[in-house]
């Protein structure tokens, strides 16, 4: 990504236009301006301009100076704000070019509006029709919707793509953008606290290195994603897993069986075949198949001990087993139109969820229109009122009437009220679908059940014409018995197997997750990651060095591949914080500490070292960095102009890296001029900033923009 041009434009109450315009060149761009120039408001104004306000600490216009949005002071004079607005005119890696607009004051504008022009809108004026769209931030789907979301947009725009995350309470988020450029744009007041500071809290923790993670795009990185979702599936089949087992055990158990080969966790050498339920004899199980056929033995001698005495058939039974056997007939149709209703409603029902997948994301699409139109977007101006494609940009008509109709076509409102009766309509008739579904259901259960009932009364009865009238009441009872016994055992026989099918797909399942975790967490990073790694770690140390880093020896600092951060005998090097008796004592004496007196300065040149390193890592060998870095007052602290001489000149001479660097360089003309010492006149562009940076503009150079 690389920055052409920047331009803030101010109507005051005198009806004259005020504003800065400020020009960048492709490598090291130095904007040099005093304390009170307004260097600061450039600065903000560039970062508000690419919706990364977080950064500074808020959203939207408050994280901007007064200047820009209420009034300023030019020449003595204070001018009130009416409207402003900033422009950004940027190119990504495949030459493209798009410029933003965002307002900062506006009384019919939100500021969560960002409208995209397509071209190079403020560095060449003679363009003209150029595309545009509407799109918004900080609001639920800017990071998500790629063509209404300026977030989602601008990630694919700089051909990045941003991975998920797990937060803090276990669910699913995202990389966002805000936090990739906490480690391209440092601000003055808190940017130089840390490697990576400002990074928009979003209920993650470790950002530092996941975001430095993200810029050398580490396999590791994407592995830990992959090791996360492997780790919760592997959860699930244990828990599947556990339900199925307890599931064989209470219903085994509650026909007075037992059961063996089945373990109460996954097994991945499980097999079905070893699978034994049986009944216990003392101390002997009898096998499961041993016992159906010891009932089936016992059904026959129960019948064969019965004494059969034929009689004539009496006509009253031969009545009722016709009667009987008719309301047979008459169930079975019954239970066939049952099914086949179920059947017809179940299809209608998979229609209607179809439809209103449709209906529902055409609603979110609407509503997200329609949020644009309340940021302040003229409803007319949207490309779907113009009948253009959002695409192509060719004409399209969907309007079914006729072009001579006087009908109009529906408007926005109309359309978001229609989906959305629509959407009620067709959620209505999803929940009587489902009524009837059930209804049906349950109705065909009844219908199974009495047809299972008149069976076996037929059953008896056509057994009642051949049987005597001395049947014994204990060889009947004994048969109800028997035959009971032998319904439960066909059930469970069924519903165990299941069961085991379900186990056996299980362990499949869960031997390949644990392949996959095995892969992934034998070597936590790999060979290509330590590659990057190294690179990193030798370029931060070379830049530190360069850079004058004197607190502690450069070649005992050790980059941990964990958490991408330099540390010095296992502790983080940072910024050394002096208690309040080791400040007494210092003011007391009359001796300087040298290393006291430069941790501070020398923390920044660690800062200096490790965003740079990133870049040039990433750069060499094959990250995500976009390619750009802004650094805000970066002398801090009493930095020496030897060092700021030896930071501006990497700046200068890194290839592919655009760089804009704003200082004040002490408002004196003989520590700038040290701290550009050697650099070739060429090798960066300065930008002098007046005075006071808003300035009137002329009528040309507003007529070349607005």
């Amino acid at each position: 990504m690389k920055f052409n041009q920047l331009f803030v434009t101010l109507s005051a109450t005198d009806n004259q236009d005020y504003g800065y315009r400020i020009p960048f060149s492709s490598g090291l761009n130095i904007i040099r301006g005093d304390n009170s120039s307004g260097k600061s408001t450039f600065v903000n104004s560039l970062i508000y301009s690419l919706g990364m306000e977080e950064i500074i600490g808020s959203k939207g216009n408050a994280a901007l100076p007064y200047a820009l949005k209420d009034r300023f002071d030019l020449d003595g004079v204070e001018k009130r704000v009416v409207s402003s607005t900033v422009y950004l005119e940027l190119e990504n890696k495949n030459g493209k070019v798009i410029t933003l607009k965002r307002v900062i004051k506006s009384e019919s504008t939100d500021t969560k509006l960002i409208q995209i022009i397509e071209g190079a809108y403020l560095t060449d004026p003679s363009l003209s029709n150029l595309r545009s769209q509407y799109t918004f931030l900080h609001d639920a789907g800017s990071a998500q919707d790629g063509q209404r979301g300026f977030f989602a947009y601008l990630e694919q725009f700089l051909g990045l793509e941003l991975p998920s995350l797990s937060d803090n309470k276990g669910k699913e988020t995202k990389l966002y953008l805000q936090s990739v450029f906490s480690a391209l744009l440092v601000e003055q007041k808190r940017g130089w606290t840390d490697y990576i500071a400002n990074i928009p809290y979003y209920g993650v923790s470790g950002m530092r290195e996941k975001v430095a993670s993200f810029l050398l795009d580490l396999d590791s990185f994407r592995n830990t994603k992959k090791l996360n979702e492997l780790q919760s599936q592997r959860a699930r089949v244990i828990s599947e897993w556990s339900e199925f087992a307890t599931e064989i055990k209470i219903s085994v158990e509650n026909r007075y069986l037992s059961v063996s080969g089945v373990s109460k966790t996954p097994s991945v050498d499980f097999d079905p075949k070893l699978v034994s339920i049986g009944e216990r004899v003392g101390v002997e199980i009898k096998p499961f198949e041993q016992v159906k056929s010891d009932l089936r033995q016992e059904m026959l001698e129960v019948i064969q001990s019965e004494k059969l005495q034929l009689s004539d058939d009496s006509p009253d039974l031969v009545t009722k087993i016709e009667t009987v056997q008719d309301r047979i007939d008459e169930l079975l149709l019954m239970q066939s139109m049952c099914g086949s209703q179920i059947k017809i409603n179940e299809s209608q029902l998979g229609q209607y969820i179809e439809s209103l997948e449709s209906i529902e994301k055409d609603l979110k699409a609407n509503k997200l229109t329609r949020k644009l139109v309340k940021f302040g977007v003229d409803e007319f101006e949207l490309d779907f009122a113009k009948g253009k494609c959002h695409t192509c940009m060719n004409p399209i008509d969907d309007i079914l009437i006729s072009p001579d109709s006087v009908a109009m076509p529906m408007s926005l409102e109309e359309n978001i009220t229609h989906l959305d009766n629509q959407n009620k309509m067709t959620k209505s008739l999803l929940e009587g679908l489902e009524i009837n579904i059930e209804r049906d259901k349950g109705q065909l259960l009844t219908i199974n059940r009495e047809v299972l009932k008149f069976r076996k009364e037929l059953l008896s009865l056509k057994r009642d014409i051949k049987s005597t009238n001395n049947i014994k009441e204990a060889d009947v009872r004994k048969k109800i018995v028997i035959e009971n016994r032998q319904s439960d055992l066909s059930k469970l026989e069924v519903k165990t197997q299941g069961c085991i099918d379900a186990l056996a797909a299980l362990a499949v399942k869960y031997k390949s997750i644990n392949g996959d975790i095995a892969a992934l967490s034998k070597y936590s990073f790999t060979q290509n990651d330590w590659n990057k790694i190294n690179a990193f770690s030798h370029e931060f140390k070379l830049l530190a060095s360069k850079f004058g880093y004197r607190s502690a020896e450069v070649s005992e600092i050790e980059v941990k591949a964990g958490t991408l951060l330099p540390y010095l005998k296992d502790l983080e090097l940072r910024e050394q914080i002096e208690t309040p008796s080791e400040i007494k004592g210092k003011q007391s004496s009359s001796t300087t500490d040298i290393k006291s007196d430069s941790s501070a300065s020398d923390f920044v040149r660690l800062i200096w070292s490790y965003l740079i390193a990133l870049y040039k890592s990433s750069s060499s060998e094959g990250g995500n960095h976009p390619g750009l870095i802004l650094f805000d007052e970066p002398a801090q602290h009493s930095m020496s102009t030897k060092s700021m001489n030896k930071m501006l000149d990497t700046l200068a001479t890194t290839r592919g890296l655009q760089s804009i660097v704003a200082a004040s360089f002490d408002e004196n003309e003989e520590t700038f001029s040290s701290s550009i010492a050697g650099l070739n006149v060429d090798s960066f562009k300065l930008v002098r900033l007046p005075r006071k940076v808003i300035r009137r503009l002329d009528v040309d150079s507003v007529n070349n923009t607005v």
